[in-house]
């Protein structure tokens, strides 16, 4: 028989995680919306060799960054207990390495320049410097929110962040039609990220390293796997801008970003509230493998058809967003964001090993991934050019998934299969999206004698009430298991209830 007061610390537990993802939900949908609106406006004011400038340069720190992450933030979460010495360490690591990726730039700025025959970079790189030390200059106390599952402050951040930096971005693109409009539009958000920090959690931190001992052992192995993942997704548009040229390392950097936009807007969120979960739940190996898979589950039913969807109607998208001089992008957003959209079922795997310590696994599933999967890019992009490119990065999202279920089967004991079998409605109303895009519609000539932003329209509506007919169908042919499609039929019918009371 159950435990009335563990079932009522898993009802509390699973009621703030869900609180939690609806904050961050509600802060990262503003802030997707605005980003996106910010995106095309400046991606329509600029030519795709702007963008590919940018990208360059950004994803040079942001690789910086990843190769060097000691995970401050996962530290705060999994060390419930840190005390001042604790936070007063991952406030100097931080600080150190925001300086050190800051020197790092600047010294490469010239020769950026050289490498891609273009002067541009020289300054795109030294201005993105200052970003990294923005962000070491946040105050580790803050994700004491997020290690208490209180996610309304991060709402603030982002939002204010956003808005701030939105508005330097545009008003440059507007009058200047320059690449900085990104940069300082980007530098505007980390101050005001650094400053609302302390704002919000006051707190006066000390250059020290008493507790770097015990912080080494996590931030260590956290460090290698943040390395390897940085390689494993930063240096696709590098390598493109290259071998291709900046026009097309722009269309595969929009195009990517695009990708995620979707399904990342929806899976992040719910990822970022599931991990705190998790940490709670240590030493309970049933409850924690549980509560990842009804995150799988929760995964598999919003942000996996978004993204599906996306890739369905890349075209019309792109031409309706974008305009003409962005069609490079199609065959990037309509074979990565299907991919993409597979992914997000996993997005709480890493996660979920970190919970339970094994930090090392996911090292070794990110450098397995890298050895396999940079040689193939290469090739294929110096083969077959951006196309070969992106396929080769479409295939490897597809193995990425494969390591993923090897992950969860040696971290849980149990079968790899698991969690397809928990996403097993969706990608089934999947499927039924897919004859429609497919086999179906490319058979009706009225949709082709629609003007391009009507057939998106039509398309959206179409896709949206064949995936929520299927899966609502399968759910009610399995019997109306316990799930979020019961989870969703009860809250639905609750306001159905007071609706019909009032």
């Amino acid at each position: 028989m159950s435990d009335p007061a563990n079932v009522g610390g898993a009802q509390s537990l699973t009621t703030r995680v869900a609180h939690g993802a609806a904050w961050i939900m509600g802060a990262g949908l503003f802030a997707r919306l605005i980003g996106a609106l910010n995106t095309i406006i400046v991606a329509r004011l600029l030519v795709p060799e702007d963008i590919g400038i940018v990208a360059t340069a950004t994803i040079a720190m942001q690789l910086l960054q990843g190769v060097s992450d000691i995970g401050v933030a996962q530290a705060v979460v999994k060390f419930r207990d840190a005390d001042r010495d604790d936070l007063d360490t991952l406030f100097t690591f931080s600080l150190i390495r925001g300086v050190i990726i800051a020197a790092i730039l600047f010294t490469a700025a010239p020769f950026a320049a050289d490498f891609y025959g273009d002067p541009r970079l020289f300054w795109a790189f030294s201005g993105i410097a200052l970003f990294p030390v923005l962000l070491g200059l946040v105050n580790p106390k803050f994700y004491e929110f997020e290690r208490d599952l209180k996610f309304s402050r991060e709402f603030i951040v982002v939002i204010v962040n956003r808005l701030v930096g939105v508005a330097v971005s545009l008003s440059i693109a507007i009058i200047f039609r320059t690449y900085w409009a990104i940069i300082l539009g980007l530098i505007a958000g980390g101050v005001v990220q650094a400053v609302l920090s302390y704002g919000l959690r006051p707190y006066a931190p000390r250059f020290s390293l008493k507790s770097f001992r015990k912080l080494i052992g996590f931030s260590g192995w956290l460090g290698g796997v943040s390395f390897m993942a940085a390689l494993n997704n930063k240096l696709d548009v590098p390598i493109v801008s290259r071998l291709v040229g900046t026009s097309g390392g722009g269309a595969y950097f929009l195009g990517f970003q695009l990708s995620e936009m979707v399904a990342g807007q929806i899976a992040m969120p719910m990822t970022r509230a599931i991990f705190p979960g998790l940490s709670e739940m240590q030493g309970d190996a049933a409850r924690m493998r549980g509560a990842f898979l009804r995150g799988v589950e929760a995964l598999g039913a919003f942000a996996m058809p978004a993204a599906f969807g996306l890739g369905f109607v890349a075209t019309d998208f792109t031409y309706v967003l974008l305009g003409d001089k962005w069609s490079a992008a199609v065959p990037v957003i309509t074979f990565l964001a299907p991919v993409v959209g597979l992914q997000s079922l996993f997005f709480a795997t890493q996660a979920y090993a970190v919970a339970l310590g094994l930090t090392r696994l996911v090292f070794l599933r990110e450098l397995v991934f890298f050895v396999v999967r940079t040689p193939i890019f290469i090739w294929a992009v110096l083969a077959h050019g951006l196309t070969g490119g992106v396929i080769a990065a479409a295939g490897a999202g597809l193995f990425h998934v494969v390591l993923n279920l090897v992950l969860y089967a040696r971290a849980s004991h149990r079968g790899f299969w698991e969690p397809l079998l928990a996403a097993r409605r969706s990608l089934s109303a999947i499927a039924a999206m897919a004859v429609w895009f497919l086999v179906l519609r490319p058979n009706f000539s009225s949709f082709q004698e629609m003007s391009a932003l009507l057939r998106l329209l039509a398309d959206v509506l179409a896709g949206a009430v064949i995936y929520i007919s299927a899966i609502y169908g399968l759910w009610r042919l399995e019997g109306r298991p316990e799930g979020i499609e019961e989870k969703i039929s009860t809250y639905l019918g609750s306001i159905r209830n007071r609706i019909s009371a009032n």
